[in-house]
């Protein structure tokens, strides 16, 4: 019987070229930003997101880089597992803390003003299900209003 569970497991991994398909992003709630510094910038994002696996998934603890117009701005760093609960819609309150590389206020800045920016995160998360674990390559660039993500920016 273990050996069975083992087996499946397995084949649901594999069987997945990547866990990217299965789950999606249905919102993003907001945040709230709890340190600001040029050194440091903490905050805890929120998320709506379903897992269409019969399987719960973990991503493990990692670190991503982040770019606004093809500029990076800083290293995004997970620093607590995040669990998705098997076949339904999980909502989730992750704490992320960023480590900005040097100019990114001035980046921001210029980014707050414009009225779309291209945002792009890339990096090798560590995923899985039970005790299964695949790292898998994450690019990802959208398109965002900087209103929605910097409301309180002052422009001059």
């Amino acid at each position: 019987m273990r050996s069975a569970l083992i087996f499946l497991a397995l084949f649901a991994l594999v069987s997945c070229k990547s866990l990217e398909e299965p789950i999606e992003m249905i919102s993003y709630d907001g945040s709230q930003i709890e340190q600001f510094s040029g050194q440091l910038v903490k905050f805890k994002a929120g998320f709506h997101v379903q897992n269409n696996l019969w399987l719960p998934v973990k991503m493990k603890p990692g670190s991503f880089e982040l770019f606004i117009d093809q500029q990076k701005i800083g290293n995004l760093y997970l620093d607590e597992p995040i669990k998705l609960r098997a076949h339904r819609e999980n909502q989730l309150e992750v704490p992320l803390r960023i480590i900005p590389e040097p100019g990114f206020i001035t980046t921001a800045y210029k980014a707050a003003k414009k009225p779309m920016i291209q945002v792009k995160i890339s990096g090798y998360p560590k995923a899985g299900v039970f005790f299964l674990y695949k790292t898998f390559p994450i690019s990802k660039e959208t398109q965002i209003e900087p209103a929605q993500f910097i409301p309180y920016f002052p422009t001059f």
